[in-house]
This record gives C-alpha cells, structure tokens and sequence, in this order.
C-alpha cells in the first residue's frame, strides 16, 4: 500500500502510478542496499519539484489523441516565455522561415503539432529544473543530445515494420526526454553531479552511470522515474527513460524503447564529432532499418547540425 503522502491519480496523465516509485525499493532490498540508502531513495523522490500551474495545464492540453490548434495556442498563449520560445524555434534557419513567423498560431503550422507538442512540454519541464549550480553540466550539449535523438527517431521510425511501430506522435517525445533523468539530478544534487561530470570527462571511454552512482547510489535511469512517476508521465515514455541504454530489454513498448536507446547512442556520437557505428548496431537490424537508410539519415541530420544548434540554444534557456 502506498504511502499517504503519495498521491494515486493526477489531472496531468492518467497512464502511470506512483507504484512505479516504490519498485526501487524493492530492487533496492533484493540488490542488497542499506535502509539508510532506501531512505536516502525515497526522500530524493519527496524532494522533486511540483509542476507549475501553467506547466500543468500545458501537459494537460496535450493529453489528448485529438489535438486542437485552437485550443493549444489559447494554452500557450498565457505562457509567454514558451510562446517566445517557440516563435524562435520556427524562426530558425532549421525550418527555413528565419524572421517570417510573427503569431503563434503561425508558427504551430510551421512547427507541427507533434513538435509543439514536445517542445512545449519539454520546457515546461526543464522550466521547473534549475542547472545552473552546477558548473560542469553542459545544458547546451543537453539538449543538443536530445533534440538529435527525437529527429533521428523520428525519421528511422517510419523504416520499422508496421507491427512494430511505434506512435508516431511518441516517438519524438521519447526522444527528447529520454535522459531527462540527468536534468533532475543536476537540480538535486549540482555539487555531487559537478564531481560525477567531472569524473566522466577524465575517463569518457567508462559510462556516465558508473560515475554518477559512485557519488548519489542512484543513477539518471531511476531519477527519470522518480520525475515522471511523480509526474505522471505515460507508461511508453517511462519505460524509455529506464531502459533506453539496455539493448536486451524486451518488455512492454519494447520497439519504442530500443528506437530511443540506438538513435540516442547515434546522436551522442554525431555530437562528439565521432564516425557512427549505426550499421553495427543490431537495434536498427532488428527493426529492418538497412544501411542506406541509416547512412541516408545520418549525413541529413549532420548538414543539419548547426540549424539543430541554434534551436537547442533556445531551448537551453528554458
């Protein structure tokens, strides 16, 4: 049974329960964690933010299969650091209207709803995050990571078998908040993140988690639950948050998961500079997605990079 403190449902999403939460003590007990490292667990979940009112009634507007533009762009239109936001992404040289998109609604045509969609949600998240204590966080590169996996997902996934695709309107979101873990954890903890960032960029060859669970116990997989949980995110999109970097995972929106994970791993080397090793990764053989295609996508969102740096400079100041 739950505790008292933890509320059961939410108006945001209705998807995911707050049991989500308690299943890392349980892992904790059966990976032979201390009680004061189970009590350290749940109170860094009693620690994260709440939603704002206006971040609420963004995510609610669009917790819906049937998008209305009308209705969005009244929702947005009373936040006017996301309208500003979003008037820039489609003023950027990426969608090619650069200073041509004057009115929201405008630049929802532009944009999409699918990108409005993600976009918008994804600040009102970040908005709610503060990343500025820590010196060593590169939000920049954050969300450059990010936005490079949603395009690359979203341009892979149409490749997939028709049994195994996903919803297209999840995939760009997957992508973006895939790692939005590292977000939460930088907000809670900036001078234990500052020494684990540090710690990874003396040995990038080893995996940020490592580092990351030498200084909290935890890593970004679990804090991106503990956000999303609390927050009611849909099952698909905590799923992915958790398991994104495992390549065996086989569970529930399965396809989703490992869309998200290899496209993540391609956009951190596209953003490193490093040759891809897209054709070796089994993901894309499982999912049919052949060489060409996967070259063909690569050197299209390489040419694309600084267009996809300008917009990720706008949503670094979320």
């Amino acid at each position: 049974m739950a505790a008292p403190w933890l509320p059961q449902t939410s108006p945001i999403f209705t998807g995911a329960s707050y049991t989500d939460i308690f299943r890392s003590r349980r892992d904790a007990h059966t990976n032979g964690m201390t009680d004061k490292h189970i009590r350290q667990l749940v109170q860094r979940q009693k620690e994260l933010p709440t939603l704002s009112n206006m971040a609420q009634r963004i995510l609610t507007a669009f917790d819906t299969d049937d998008l209305d533009v009308e209705r969005i762009v009244s929702v947005l239109e009373k936040c006017p650091t996301i309208t500003a936001r979003l008037l820039g992404l489609a003023n950027s040289a990426f969608f090619g209207h650069s200073g041509r998109i004057h009115s929201l609604r405008d630049a929802v045509f532009v944009l999409g709803l699918v990108t409005v969609k993600s976009m918008a949600m994804g600040m009102a998240i970040a908005g709610s995050l503060d990343t500025s204590r820590c010196p060593a966080f590169d939000v920049e590169r954050y969300w450059m990571t990010a936005m490079t996996t949603a395009l690359l997902s979203q341009q892979l996934y149409t490749a997939m078998p028709a049994e195994l695709r996903p919803a297209g309107d999840s995939v760009y979101l997957a992508g973006l908040l895939h790692s939005i873990g590292l977000l939460v954890l930088v907000h809670l903890y900036p001078e234990e993140m500052n020494q684990a960032l540090d710690s990874y960029r003396a040995a990038p060859e080893s995996r940020l988690a490592d580092h990351i669970q030498a200084v909290l116990n935890t890593d970004h997989y679990q804090a991106g639950i503990w956000l999303g949980s609390r927050w009611h995110f849909p099952d698909n999109l905590l799923l992915v948050m958790q398991y994104h970097y495992d390549r065996s995972y086989r569970g529930e929106h399965w396809p989703l998961v490992l869309l998200s994970g290899a496209c993540a791993r391609c956009a951190n080397q596209m953003v490193d500079g490093r040759p891809h090793t897209a054709n070796e990764d089994a993901t894309f053989t499982l999912f049919g997605i052949t060489p060409a295609r996967l070259e063909g996508v690569w050197q299209n969102t390489c040419q694309q990079l600084e267009a996809i740096r300008e917009m990720c400079l706008i949503l670094a100041r979320a």
